[in-house]
C-alpha cells in the first residue's frame, strides 16, 4: 500500500521504522537474486557449446588450415611468423579452449556472487555489499537491470538500512 512508514520522533530529526511491506521487498530481492544466479549459471551454456564445436572444427581441419588460407600442396609453408598450419591449428585449439575455461569461469563466479548476496539479504547483513552489487547488476541487462535498480532503491530506505544495522 505504498511507501507509507511509521516514524519515530527523535530529537530532530524523524526516523522510520521497518515495516511488513520493508521486510516483504526484501524477501522478494533475495528470491530475485537467487533466479538471476540461476540464470547467470545458465549462461555459460552456450559457452560451453560453441567452445567444444570450435575445437572439434579445428582439430577436423587439422592440417587442411594451409589450403583454406590459399596455399599450394606440395610446398613447404610456414606462415608471416614462421609457424606451420599444424602449429597455428594448436594455437587455435589453445584460444579457443581458454575461452571456454574464461567463459565458464565467469558464469561461475557470478552466479556465487548473486546467490550470496541473496542469502545476506535474507540474513539482513552485508548491507554495503549488497547495496553495490545492485549497481553491478544494473550492467546484466535486462533482468539485472529491472533487479539493481530495485535493489538500490530498497536498500538506500532508512527503515531498510534499519534492519541491516547500518545508521
Amino acid at each position: 500500500m505504498g511507501w507509507r512508514h511509521s516514524t519515530i520522533c527523535n530529537g530532530d530529526r524523524l526516523e522510520e521504522e521497518p515495516n511488513a511491506e520493508d521486510r516483504e521487498h526484501l524477501s522478494a530481492l533475495s528470491i530475485g537474486h537467487f533466479i538471476l544466479a540461476g540464470v547467470a549459471l545458465l549462461g555459460g551454456i552456450p559457452t560451453l557449446m560453441f567452445g567444444v564445436a570450435g575445437a572439434k572444427l579445428i582439430d577436423e581441419v587439422g592440417s587442411d588450415l594451409s589450403m583454406a588460407m590459399g596455399e599450394v600442396p606440395g610446398q613447404a609453408v610456414t606462415d608471416a611468423f614462421g609457424g606451420s598450419p599444424e602449429a597455428m591449428a594448436q594455437d587455435l585449439n589453445t584460444l579457443i579452449t581458454t575461452m571456454i575455461v574464461g567463459g565458464l569461469l565467469i558464469a561461475i563466479i557470478s552466479a556465487v556472487h548473486l546467490a550470496v548476496v541473496g542469502v545476506q539479504i535474507r540474513k539482513r547483513r552485508w548491507w554495503t555489499f549488497c547495496y553495490l552489487t545492485g549497481w553491478g547488476e544494473c550492467l546484466m541487462f535486462p533482468f539485472g537491470t529491472v533487479l539493481g535498480i530495485f535493489t538500490i532503491i530498497v536498500l538506500a530506505r532508512p527503515s531498510v538500512k534499519r534492519l541491516f544495522g547500518v545508521q
